[in-house]
């Protein structure tokens, strides 16, 4: 039966029996129809749509007939029944054994049929077209007899009008008189069905059964007219005043333990039995009170309000509006005899779970996947949801699903972790659905199904598990969400915006998931612990599943606070985290028993070997900006790599591991195989071990995989980082082209990490590490290396060799960059006559030497002696190297800074016009020389009093250092304050005080409050600061004197 579309569940209404307070019984269902229309974005429905069989007696008979045969809305419904009340109800006889006149009824009947149908004849059993609700009524308490609107094979009740039929069913005999009615010629005799039988329900379930055998009941909904506890009989000697009172009492006790029964019918089968009755405030109302039909509404709108109520409303709407078969109608009738049907019951398909009560944030997700499986409901939606184990894919997808629960008629959870789990899930689905025997079967049913539905194929991780194959091929009532750690697979998403890459959470919602875990046992977080809980968050790399363990753990150890729980998190990550596993079943929020670094050693153990090496080598980088260019430069490198010092220690066996793994990605004539490369991160990248960042060309590792990682290198921890510093220090060039900085100012983070992970970093390393500190400005590190440097040079060398000078010069370097003017200058003098003693006075490395002397001579405000010595230098640099050396431009751009420092602005600006033209010309618009060339050349027309020409300049210096190097970068907040003091020379108090500040503020974080730079820039703001109040207050006293220009580069 796979090419057939199963049935939808059957929506069942029985209305009791209870005079004039059957009214409540409408209102209730007035209510349904409301809820009902609100989830369905407002589409109304009538009862005869909505109820595949309504069935009542007594007064609910009449009011099933209305909604049923007679096919009224339950707005229309209302009145008539008040209307029809009125007539029947309003005179009680003075004589006789019934209360009211049969004849009033009969009238009344007619007129309501009449208008209804235009013919107050019209027969009860009626063949239609559509799909309309089958109309029941039960009359005779001992042998109930069926009125049925359709035709019946066995037991058919009398071929009767409506008129007929509802006198019948109304006709109790304290009440009105019996009808008679012609059966097969026979006439018969009846009276009203609430005689015994005021709640018909168990009639209406066998019937069920005999007329849908085998079909799914998906709600049964049965209403009464009043609980017998509220109603309140006189003395019953006073029998004419009291007599419908007694008649209400019974109907009502009849039908709260037929209620009753039902109720322990249905008890292990939950979300499908629902019944509503009235349980206060109509205890003395009669059967013929019809005046007081308004105060019967209030009373049963009072009772819909009772939150118990309100909950069991959204129930029975949402039960009805899925139609998910719940239980058969034979077990419905309580026939459960057979073996197949309690074979049926016995399977039992997997609910899918909810959401952690715990769950927090990624609203723009939630919306995301909603709008995708939402917004086209006649087209087949699937989407993708990707990313590292333990992100909380599943449980962002089970948060969808709780949001949209209303809107599907079956939802099914696959665990897609192998081939066999889901096929057996699907397999389970078919056959509790009696829909086929295997899961072909259910792909088939769901392709043709005209209920909404949703499948979730949740953990679809492994690689050979072709998840395509139990997809649908088309299907316009369902949607698909895949959660995987697999980034392929986003190619099965319908759309681009149905692929939902996840990744780490924000601060503010870690934080609030954290605080929620640890406070579930009513723990009270104090204001400390608060500021430390935002630490520890990042520390987990705001991955869900490490908070959650991490929470969970503070919540279930006595006296354990955030502060004592990050101490030992950040010294011993994976053992705190492995914690989670030792605990009770009851303390873990996700009853999950992996641990976050157990999901990811099954993706390690997929991993191909090559990718495995690649992933050691990253684990000791830092965690993000790991570009190709790094293992390209130093594959290319391996076998001409020259350091300063012989290899020792774990050098030669570091560089033995390195060159042999980066050999297979060369090719027989030693080019890069960017193919063969690709394939390893690929590998990596498949499992969501690394991610790809398309903005910045380069992969980050999530920090707890990175820390992770480092405990599944087979090779020793020492030789592990020492390879990684190998790996960086062969990558790194001498070169002074703009590509080769471009490349050295993104690896500072990778250099801080290797040294900070590795006790034995030696000379040769920090040989190359230094340029990276250099171009990115971190003069502090760069002096600890050079400082090191100095002193194994000097062991190993001794002084009389050029690479113990050359450090030594760039250590004095680093002083001057730090403003330790007399210690930079005392070195420097030591450089320049051991430059001369080994060199002689012309050499380059002479020069150069003597070129840096001389800078520190000019901030240190000698400028004659400064002014000497550079145009030594430049003589010497034009006859021996030329007029557009490198180093000839350079010497000229200070011997022409000097001139500014004298004042000879003229001069000054001739030489640095010269310099920036031949830069330009030999070097790019964008090499730093270039820049720093623009810089002073923008300073001399400060000077010359050209604010607008400086500005110009300045401007695009601070733009282009801000891209190549960042904002933060020493030469960056250089530029800005630079830039700031020309505003300020042009008027502009906004925008210069705006950079003003921001250069101070980011000095102060990245170089200190004592550092030179730094206190230059507050001696700037406050300068500024002081000026603009001057001018301010109209004060035409001179200005404050400006300080002294920060060296420009």
């Amino acid at each position: 039966m796979q090419n057939q579309q199963a049935p939808r569940g059957l929506n069942i209404l029985c209305i009791d029996g209870g005079g004039v307070r059957g009214l409540s019984s409408l209102i209730i269902l007035q209510e349904i129809f409301h809820r009902a229309a609100n989830a369905n974005a407002g589409e109304n429905m009538h009862p005869f749509e909505y109820f595949d069989v309504i069935a009542g007696t007594g007064t609910g008979g009449i009011s099933a007939c209305m909604l049923g045969r007679l096919r009224m809305p339950i707005d229309k419904a209302i009145p008539e029944y008040a209307k029809l009340a009125k007539e029947v109800f309003q005179d009680t006889k003075l004589s006789g054994t019934t209360m009211y006149k049969a004849t009033k009824l009969q009238d009344a009947l007619k007129r309501m049929i009449r208008e209804a149908t235009g013919d107050e004849e019209e027969m009860m059993n009626e063949v239609r077209e559509d799909n309309g609700a089958k109309t029941r009524h039960n009359l005779n308490a001992s042998l109930p007899t069926l009125f049925r609107s359709y035709p019946a094979a066995v037991n058919p009740g009398p071929d009767c009008t409506v008129r007929e039929a509802l006198h019948a069913t109304i006709a109790h005999p304290d009440l009105f008189k019996s009808i008679t009615i012609l059966d097969s010629s026979i006439p018969q005799s009846f009276v009203g069905g609430e005689l015994g039988c005021s709640n018909p329900i168990a009639h209406l379930l066998s019937e069920l059964n005999r007329i849908y055998p085998g079909r799914q009941i998906a709600s049964i909904i049965s209403i009464g007219a009043g609980h017998a506890r509220t109603i309140q009989v006189p003395d019953p000697s006073r029998w004419r005043r009291t007599q419908d009172m007694m008649v209400m009492k019974d109907m009502a006790t009849d039908s709260e333990r037929v209620a009753e029964d039902m109720a322990a019918r249905f008890e292990g089968t939950s979300g499908v039995y629902f019944r509503f009755n009235v349980d206060q405030g109509m205890q003395d109302m009669k059967h013929g009170s019809w005046e007081r039909l308004e105060e019967a509404m209030q009373h049963t709108k009072a009772y819909l309000q009772k939150s118990d109520t309100s909950r069991k409303l959204d129930s029975a709407v949402r039960a009805s509006i899925r139609r998910c078969g719940a239980i058969s109608t034979a077990h419905a009738a309580g026939k459960i005899s057979h073996v197949s049907e309690v074979t049926e019951q016995l399977i039992r398909f997997k609910r899918c779970p909810a959401p952690t009560k715990f769950y927090t944030g990624r609203n723009d997700e939630i919306a995301q996947l909603i709008a995708c499986i939402t917004v086209q409901p006649n087209k087949l939606c699937v989407c993708v949801v990707y990313g590292l184990g333990g992100v909380g894919k599943t449980q962002l997808v089970l948060s969808v699903i709780e949001r949209t629960w209303d809107r599907w008629d079956h939802v099914i959870y696959v665990d897609a972790s192998s081939t066999e789990a889901i096929e057996k899930t699907l397999d389970e689905f078919g056959k509790a659905r009696i829909i086929g025997q295997d899961y072909k079967d259910v792909i088939s049913w769901l392709e043709s199904c005209g209920e909404r539905w949703l499948m979730v194929f949740d953990n679809a991780d492994t690689p050979t598990t072709n998840i395509e194959q139990y997809m649908l091929a088309r299907g316009e009532r369902g949607g698909i969400i895949i959660t995987t750690r697999l980034p392929d697979l986003a190619n099965l998403a319908t759309e681009p915006e149905c692929v939902c890459h996840l990744s780490s959470m924000s601060q503010a919602d870690a934080s609030t998931l954290l605080a929620k875990i640890v406070c579930s046992r009513r723990q009270v977080i104090s204001d400390d612990d608060t500021k430390v809980a935002e630490e520890l968050v990042q520390d987990c790399g705001y991955l869900a599943l490490a908070i959650v363990h991490a929470g969970a753990y503070i919540a279930h150890s006595p006296g354990m606070t955030v502060t004592a729980y990050r101490s030992l998190f950040v010294s011993q990550r994976q053992r705190m985290l492995d914690e989670y596993s030792k605990l009770p079943e009851t303390a873990k929020p996700d009853k999950r028993g992996d641990t976050v670094y157990t999901t990811w050693r099954m993706c390690y153990e997929q991993l191909k070997p090559e990718s495995r090496t690649l992933l050691w080598l990253i684990a000791y980088l830092y965690y993000d900006g790991i570009s190709v260019d790094i293992f390209k430069r130093a594959a290319q490198a391996i076998h001409s790599k020259t350091y300063p010092l012989p290899l020792t220690d774990l050098e030669p066996q570091a560089h033995s591991h390195v060159k042999q793994y980066l050999s297979s990605f060369l090719d027989s004539e030693g080019n890069w195989d960017s193919v063969m490369f690709t394939g390893v991160t690929s590998d990596l990248t498949a499992y969501s071990l690394i991610e790809y960042d398309p903005m910045n060309l380069t992969y980050r590792v999530h920090v707890l995989v990175h820390d992770w990682a480092k405990t599944v290198i087979s090779q020793p921890p020492q030789l592990a980082a020492e390879c990684a510093a190998m790996l960086l220090s062969l990558s790194i060039d001498d070169q002074n082209n703009t590509e080769s900085l471009a490349y050295k100012r993104q690896l500072g983070l990778h250099v801080t990490s290797v040294l900070r992970q590795s006790l034995s970093t030696g000379a040769n390393h920090s040989y190359y590490f230094k340029e990276v500190y250099r171009e990115t400005g971190q003069w502090s590190r760069m002096m600890k290396l050079m400082q090191q440097q100095v002193m194994v040079f000097q062991q190993e060398l001794g002084d009389d060799h050029a690479t113990t000078w050359d450090a030594t010069g760039d250590l004095a370097y680093t002083y001057s960059e730090l403003g330790r003017w007399s210690e930079a200058l005392d070195l420097q003098i030591r450089v320049v006559d051991a430059y001369k003693r080994l060199h002689g006075e012309e050499h380059s490395d002479t020069l150069k030497s003597m070129r840096d002397l001389a800078i520190t001579y000019s901030y240190l405000g000698r400028y004659r002696k400064a002014e000497e010595l550079e145009i030594q230098i430049l003589d010497a640099s034009k006859r021996l190297l030329g007029e557009e050396y490198p180093d000839t431009l350079g010497s000229m751009n200070n011997l022409a800074n000097t001139y500014s420092d004298l004042g000879r602005h003229n001069e000054a600006e001739q030489l640095k016009v010269q310099v920036l033209n031949a830069r330009k010309r030999l070097l790019g618009e964008e090499h730093p020389d270039t820049l720093q060339s623009m810089n002073k050349l923008a300073s001399n027309y400060s000077d010359l009093g050209r604010h607008n020409e400086a500005e110009q300049l300045k401007v695009q210096v601070l733009n282009a250092r801000k891209r190549l190097l960042g904002e933060e970068h020493p030469d960056t907040l250089t530029s800005m304050y630079n830039l700031a003091l020309t505003q300020s020379d042009l008027g502009r108090w906004g925008q210069a005080e705006e950079l003003f500040l921001k250069a101070f503020s980011l000095a102060e974080k990245t170089l200190g409050d004592q550092h030179p730079d730094t206190q230059l820039y507050r001696s700037g703001l406050e300068w500024f600061q002081n000026l603009k109040q001057r001018r301010l207050h109209n004060h035409h006293r001179s200005s404050p004197s400006l300080p002294r220009f920060l060296k420009l580069f």
